[in-house]
């Protein structure tokens, strides 16, 4: 399986302090790091297979309670507004979903102390702590998958389901670049992580056949897709919201398959999610796979039909 990480393109971003340790890190391990996790005054952690291990400053990974390099405020204050070009207020919106996207698809996670208006999030301010997710493309890592859509023929919807870090986006973009040679596809990237676009063009091989709404908020993004596209399959991330549901079912007598992923520890779990249940219900999506976490990262641990009945 050849691997395309965007580990190199998250190096900019970093305060002078954390760019050489990092940049020092091994390439046979670059390639497996799946996150950079910033505490401040703890470690900076490296995360592969979801263990996490301190970096030091010659670029080893050693076990998490090892002496390593200390975060400190000024670390996540300088990496906090370079993921913001340095205009905060620009990005408020993504501030608010928390997190930021980086160049090449990577995303920035933030934690730290919530300002509410009206019991409703306005935004974040001292940031505590701070998650690198690296982008990467594992080409080939859908195939199974993409041969049982092409083999069944026909538009049955798939859900793509597993627990945070357990490789969705991976498998959705792989997914995108297989189907994308021969179908027309609609890929949804409200985020920018799928294709991560830059001036237009995708950064991630998606398919050649693959129209991207980069940036669209999904449920508009595929209202249009459907009335000026016209896709024969739409692919769409982190599925849930009651707007992108109702599209969904918008799309129901369009013929337009719908591929997506949704946060999920078990397929049994996906009846529980009312917004989904319905859609389940209505036959839109006729088939789900569940995802493994850690060593099980991106692979498929399970795949059944699921029942239109329901709840």
């Amino acid at each position: 399986m050849d691997i395309q990480s965007g580990f190199a393109k998250i190096l900019p971003y970093l305060p002078a302090a954390l760019q050489m340790p990092v940049s020092r890190i091994a390439e046979r391990e670059r390639q497996r790091v799946q996150e950079l996790r910033l505490r401040i005054g703890r470690n900076l952690h490296a995360v592969i297979g979801g263990d996490e291990y301190a970096v030091l400053p010659d670029g080893q990974l050693a076990p998490e309670t090892a002496e390593g390099i200390a975060v400190t405020r000024q670390m996540l204050d300088t990496l906090f507004q370079n993921a913001c070009m340095h205009s905060v207020h620009s990005v408020q919106t993504a501030i608010r979903n928390g997190f930021l996207t980086a160049a090449g698809g990577n995303r920035i996670g933030l934690c730290g102390t919530a300002v509410l208006s009206e019991n409703r999030l306005e935004t974040v301010r001292t940031v505590s702590s701070m998650n690198i997710r690296i982008a990467s493309a594992r080409i080939g890592c859908a195939e199974t998958i993409a041969a049982g859509i092409l083999q069944r023929g026909g538009r049955d919807g798939l859900l793509i389901a597993g627990a945070p870090a357990s490789g969705k986006t991976t498998v959705l973009r792989d997914l995108a670049r297989i189907l994308g040679k021969t179908k027309r596809i609609a890929l949804m990237d409200e985020r920018g992580e799928i294709a991560a676009v830059q001036n237009g063009v995708p950064q991630f091989d998606v398919g050649t056949q693959t129209d991207v709404f980069d940036s669209y908020p999904k449920a508009e993004g595929i209202e249009r897709a459907v009335r000026v596209m016209s896709p024969e399959w739409i692919v769409c991330d982190e599925l849930g919201g009651a707007a992108e549901c109702e599209a969904i079912l918008h799309t129901a007598q369009t013929g337009v398959g719908m591929i997506a992923s949704v946060h999920a520890g078990s397929i049994a779990e996906l009846y529980a999610k009312p917004q989904l249940s319905g859609l389940i219900a209505t036959g839109i999506f006729r088939r789900a796979v569940l995802l493994g976490t850690g060593a099980s990262c991106g692979q498929v641990l399970q795949s059944e039909m699921l029942r239109r009945t329901g709840i």
